[in-house]
């Protein structure tokens, strides 16, 4: 009994490699390669989110400068001590939510750009799409497609 489950295991095992060893090892199998890095460069909603977070730090460096300017007209230590604690908490909770906001949208960005590339990968014909870096030889590059798909 236990002999004819590792003979049918065995079996099974022998069909699935020689299925799939015929799949990956045909001749002229094609995968799909994507230079990311290019792709994220040239992709327009990335290149807004950065520019915003780069506007909302320029925007906290502005109000870290009022800060310190109310800060030192305090008149005593003990006031600049209060408002020092005070505006750290401030800043804290302002870089927190700026950060935050900024992790949401880059994943929103990602999973949109990983879909365009999983569509442009299917549209082509190829069930399999790599980072092109990741790839030592081999693979058709389908970066421009996925670039042309961007949202402008």
């Amino acid at each position: 009994m236990k002999k004819s489950y590792i003979i049918a295991a065995v079996a099974v095992v022998v069909l699935f490699g020689l299925c799939c060893g015929g799949f990956c090892c045909k001749k002229g199998a094609q995968v799909a390669v994507v230079d990311v890095q290019r792709v994220v460069a040239q992709a327009r909603p990335v290149i807004e989110l950065r520019q915003n977070m780069q506007n909302q730090m320029s925007g906290l460096q502005e109000w870290v400068k009022a800060s310190n300017a109310e800060i030192d007209k305090a008149d005593s230590q003990a006031k600049k001590d209060e408002l020092t604690k005070k505006y750290q908490e401030e800043l804290a909770q302002k870089q927190e939510v700026i950060q935050q906001d900024y992790a949401a949208k880059l994943k929103q960005l990602d999973d949109q750009i990983t879909k365009i590339i999983e569509e442009t990968a299917k549209s082509e014909g190829f069930g399999v799409a790599l980072v092109k870096t990741s790839v030592a030889a081999g693979g058709v590059d389908i970066t421009e497609k996925v670039i042309a798909k961007l949202p402008k």
